[in-house]
């Protein structure tokens, strides 16, 4: 009996990889008319991003965090 598959990769990088996630957050980008799209795992003292698209030039990437206190 074979083992069940693992995945080893970050909760960020699974989502990232989601087939149809960078079509979601262009969809997004054009119907909200804004430069940035993300998806993220919110705590209580941050937000770490899982998929990204940043036209704003903010430097957000895939697994960047951002401290609660500078968002919304």
């Amino acid at each position: 009996m074979s083992e069940p598959h693992t995945n080893t990769a970050a909760p960020s990088e699974r989502v990232a990889s989601l087939p149809g996630i960078r079509e979601i957050l262009e969809l997004l980008l054009e119907l909200t008319g804004l430069r940035i799209a993300l998806v993220a795992r919110v705590a209580d003292d941050s937000w770490t991003c899982c998929a990204v698209i940043d036209r704003a030039g903010f430097g957000l990437e895939v697994g960047a965090s951002l401290d609660v206190s500078s968002t919304y």
